[in-house]
């Protein structure tokens, strides 16, 4: 699948989470599905996943190759581990190997779901961009910031995901949230009517989308984790 072009100036691309802005509901999703007390973040940057994780009790490692990044994550009071790339984490280490936004980046995504199941004792748990609307983003001339971003090797549709998931020969749950509409109606609608006047425009589909009248559309993640033991 190909790079998503837009025109929108309402998504952009980004850096990764920075330490103190991690997404809330990757966080809620982290928090419910990661089993037992141990967890390598692989990939993790700087760090703003374990640094939630670590004020929540967990114990965590970040493991990525780059060494600046984890620079900040070891400022931050994290432990880290450096890697070399394509480096094997080890089999057992952790309870819980995370993935955050992060098989979208790699030559072999299946691969390196394998290299992650056999360093987790429980579970793999992660996230990474959803292009199960593909044409709908193009026709409406929209790209959302984690397809737009250039260093992105891979774009997976759900049924794509799912064959990739069903080939590894374990017992997993995948799932699409993070859905673009109504979410973003509403933004566009507060960025062209400026102040107090973008949040009454938007009002009347807020109530409409608390009330369920509004139906969900085009997701952008995959939420999923793979049980190992």
């Amino acid at each position: 699948m190909g790079k998503l072009q837009g025109q929108s100036s309402f998504f952009r691309p980004g850096p990764p989470a920075k330490p103190g802005e991690a997404y809330k509901p990757i966080i809620d999703f982290l928090l419910n599905e990661i089993r037992g007390r141990t967890v390598i973040d692989l990939g993790g940057g700087e760090g703003a996943y374990s640094l939630e994780l670590s004020r929540a009790g967990y114990d965590v490692v970040v493991a990525d190759i780059n060494p600046e990044s984890l620079k900040v994550a070891a400022e931050n009071g994290l432990n880290t581990r450096l890697l070399q790339p394509g480096e094997f984490l080890g089999d057992g280490v952790a309870d819980t190997v995370m993935l955050i936004e992060v098989l979208e980046h790699v030559p072999d995504p299946k691969a390196f779901l394998q290299s992650a199941m056999a360093a987790a004792r429980k579970r793999v748990v992660f996230t990474l961009p959803c292009t199960e609307d593909f044409d709908s983003l193009f026709r409406l001339g929209l790209s959302y910031a984690h397809v737009a971003v250039s260093d992105h090797l891979w774009h997976f549709s759900f049924q794509e995901m799912k064959q990739m998931l069903d080939s590894l020969g374990k017992p997993y749950t995948l799932r699409m949230g993070d859905f673009l509409f109504p979410h973003v109606s509403m933004a566009l609608v507060r960025e062209h009517f400026r102040g107090p006047f973008g949040f009454m425009a938007a009002l009347p589909v807020r109530i409409a989308n608390r009330l369920g009248l509004v139906p969900r559309r085009i997701p952008s993640r995959f939420y999923g984790y793979i049980d190992v033991s």
